[in-house]
């Protein structure tokens, strides 16, 4: 889904809308669908069915410093859920300004939970923001590795991540040229099959290959694997958890933790735990930060030539 605020680059008509989210994501399937080298072909396809535009909401990028937890982007994606059914998708928001409020960054992206039964029955949506900087990059690409990267890491209810899998620990990578890095390569971005097969998984795309229902900006479900709400058994008790997630908040200021393993029987949504993951994963965004562009170095000065009249002295 994308959604245009007013004053946003190629906001001004439907046209323009449609080519600036198009060409993003084009060269997000460049990436994650085709593969380029040396990277894998993950054979996942992101596609438009919706887009939204509202003249009535301004929100520059330069003051947004919490990213897509910004309470006014957070807004705007439930009213437009509201609109489509509350489809399972990536929901893209255009902001106005060049960069974010650190003045260098311009894109941000996230899971966000809709429901929790256990570690393996739940459902999240992806949210991303991207400034007018991002234009003609692939900051989209980047942002939805973000998104697709939200995982159990075990079957601690807190063991919730948005790490990347080939480097753990870090939510980027560490190679320049990987579409993970932290500065979004401006050229031939790859993947590796470990982000690939991790992102094949995500709850996202495994609901969109289950159903071909609704407004999905996943689709091609035959691309990727899997189906459904499968369980495991692997469960949690709402009393228990919230005594784990205090415990969590109160280990340090932001609350983000590798918690501890816990074994419950329970299976019904959980919007208690709902709360709580959610505030882990808008900690992990912070703490992530709000991603950059390569930047190039700036060729040498050439040095001026030395002027063959004597300066006057003016001291």
């Amino acid at each position: 889904m994308s959604i245009f605020t007013r004053g946003a680059r190629s906001s001004d008509t439907p046209e323009l809308r449609t080519s600036r989210v198009q060409a993003d994501i084009r060269r997000a399937n460049e990436v994650w669908r085709t593969g380029i080298s040396p990277g894998v072909s993950c054979g996942i396809n992101f596609v438009l069915l919706s887009e939204f535009y509202r003249p009535e909401i301004t929100i520059d990028a330069g003051t947004v410093t919490d990213g897509v937890g910004d309470s006014r982007i957070d807004n705007l994606i439930r009213e437009t859920r509201t609109q489509v059914n509350n489809a399972t998708a990536i929901y893209l928001v255009y902001l106005s300004g060049e960069f974010f409020s650190d003045g260098l960054s311009v894109g941000n992206a996230g899971p966000s939970f809709e429901n929790f039964f256990n570690n393996t029955n739940y459902t999240i949506i992806g949210r991303a923001a991207l400034s007018d900087g991002a234009f003609e990059t692939y900051l989209l690409a980047h942002e939805v590795g973000h998104v697709l990267f939200g995982r159990f890491l075990n079957d601690s209810v807190e063991s919730f991540t948005v790490n990347d899998p080939s480097n753990p620990g870090d939510a980027h990578n560490n190679n320049p040229q990987n579409i993970m890095f932290p500065s979004v390569p401006a050229m031939n971005p790859f993947l590796n099959s470990l982000q690939c097969n991790v992102a094949s998984q995500s709850r996202v795309i495994l609901e969109n290959a289950a159903s071909t229902a609704g407004f999905s900006e996943m689709a091609d479900a035959g691309a990727v694997a899997g189906s459904g709400f499968a369980g495991n058994g692997n469960q949690f008790r709402s009393a228990e958890d919230d005594e784990s997630f205090d415990q969590i908040e109160s280990s340090n200021s932001c609350g983000c933790s590798e918690g501890h393993h816990h074994h419950h029987n329970h299976n019904h949504n959980n919007p208690n735990v709902v709360r709580k993951l959610n505030k882990l994963i808008d900690c992990l965004i912070i703490e992530m930060g709000p991603d950059k562009l390569e930047i190039f170095p700036k060729p040498p000065e050439k040095k001026k030539k030395s002027s063959k009249k004597k300066k006057k002295d003016c001291s």
